[in-house]
């Protein structure tokens, strides 16, 4: 009887050792990983490039009124941003010395437009060389920005503009570019036109001007470029299967790159997933 066991054991064992082995020499089945992805159809179209400034607005008519005569500042006859005709008084003098009086003297507005700085308190003295205010044309106004000397040459009379303050944005027009920057600080300044209506005279804020603009050039979704040690490549499908393409850009902008070379018209670019593929890998379309 204990030699039956001991038969049984050797069995059991050897068939342990078969089974093993045969597992060991069975090749373990992988599951290749499909990646489910999003593309764009590679088309021609045109791309444009601005760059933001800090600007200042003022007006683009603006006269400073100065009085007739010398005296002592008595009042205003306005409020600031008060819309103001021709010929209308703004404020009065007090024009009498030490035993002679005379009638106040008044100081009216020579043109149509909307009141700023009003800077004196009563009592100040003034000469006929004190601006008492200002008069703006409030329908245009102008952003004053300051730009390197690099990019001045990059802007002309007439490009295309926006200005945006106080949570609004209006479209303007490239007026007036220096013609030379600084010699010392090798800045030049832009005036910008814009129509605007409310108070923002001497206001902050920020100026967008087009710097660049191509059409007819081949672009592709910006989140779709890929850079590797300095190489520009991106994904396109082919036949269900991904495949890196080296390429060459030109102007990009936050949603566009214009791509010279490493793609044709009506290829399909890989957006949404690009950064999960692998060159040669399976995808399917979301």
């Amino acid at each position: 009887m204990k030699k039956f066991f001991v038969i049984l054991s050797v069995i059991i064992v050897l068939v342990i050792l078969v089974l093993f082995s045969k597992m060991r020499n069975k090749p373990i089945k992988t599951e290749e990983i499909v990646r489910t992805v999003s593309y764009e159809i590679v088309n021609k179209g045109e791309i444009k490039i601005y760059q933001d400034f800090y600007g200042k607005i003022e007006g683009y008519k603006q006269t400073e009124i100065f009085p007739d005569v010398p005296g002592r500042f008595l009042e205003y006859k306005v409020s600031e941003g008060d819309y103001v005709k021709k010929d209308q008084v703004v404020a009065e003098l007090d024009r009498s010395i030490p035993g002679v009086s005379f009638e106040k003297a008044k100081v009216v507005s020579p043109v149509d437009g909307t009141v700023y700085e009003l800077s004196l308190n009563k009592g100040d003295f003034v000469t006929n060389q004190t601006p008492v205010c200002m008069i703006v044309d409030d329908a245009k106004k102008i952003a004053k920005v300051t730009v390197s000397s690099e990019i001045l040459g990059m802007i002309k009379n007439g490009t295309l503009a926006f200005v945006e303050v106080d949570e609004q944005k209006f479209d303007g027009r490239v007026v007036r570019v220096s013609k030379y920057p600084n010699n010392y600080t090798n800045l030049g300044s832009v005036d910008v036109l814009f129509y605007g209506k409310g108070n923002l005279i001497n206001k902050g804020c920020t100026v967008k001007i087009l710097l660049e603009r191509k059409e007819n050039v081949l672009l592709v979704p910006f989140e779709s470029l890929k850079n590797e040690q300095e190489k520009e490549y991106l994904f396109i499908m082919k036949e269900g299967v991904a495949k890196r393409i080296d390429v060459k850009t030109g102007l990009k902008n936050e949603f566009l790159v214009e791509v010279i070379s490493g793609l044709n018209e009506g290829d399909t670019v890989i957006t949404v997933g690009s950064d999960m593929v692998k060159n040669g890998q399976k995808i399917k379309v979301r």
